[in-house]
């Protein structure tokens, strides 16, 4: 038996409807590959915020647009939605929000805030800043971890 004969054969063995199930689920398979493919490749701009905080970016007075705090297990979500917090460009900051103190010092490196109020207690943030968005993660010495979005109100 030569080659194409085999082939012939051998394609004859499937029907017109398994031939078209397949094609059909050929066809399926690479519109959800494209469809993926396009999603990863369109991320939102929130994956562009800054890696290096600036000090002149972070200067100003901003407001707390989303929190959630996590202690001993329970997470509590709003608690600061409201609060404002002044960053100065000498390393000193004040704010409306009790947890934070009503003032203290912070140290700028890269995308890592350290503050100390002025009870004594630490806090260490992960920041990003976008245009006048700003994202904290971070821990307090209390044992705290949060999680917050500022929006400038002023700079």
């Amino acid at each position: 038996m030569d080659d194409s004969a085999f082939l012939h054969n051998y394609t004859n063995m499937f029907s017109n409807k398994t031939r078209a199930r397949f094609y059909y689920s050929s066809f399926y398979i690479l519109i959800i590959s494209v469809m993926a493919l396009v999603a990863v490749s369109c991320s939102s701009d929130d994956d562009q915020d800054s890696k290096t905080i600036n000090l002149a970016d972070a200067v100003g007075t901003w407001m707390c647009t989303e929190s959630s705090d996590t202690s001993y297990g329970r997470t509590y979500t709003g608690l600061l939605v409201g609060a404002q917090i002044t960053i100065n460009a000498n390393g000193t900051y004040t704010s409306t929000a009790s947890s934070f103190g009503e003032s203290g010092t912070f140290t700028i490196n890269g995308q890592n805030i350290t503050a100390i109020n002025s009870n004594g207690d630490t806090f260490i943030v992960t920041a990003s800043i976008n245009g006048d968005r700003m994202k904290w993660s971070g821990t307090a010495s209390t044992g705290v971890q949060f999680d917050y979005v500022f929006i400038r109100e002023s700079r």
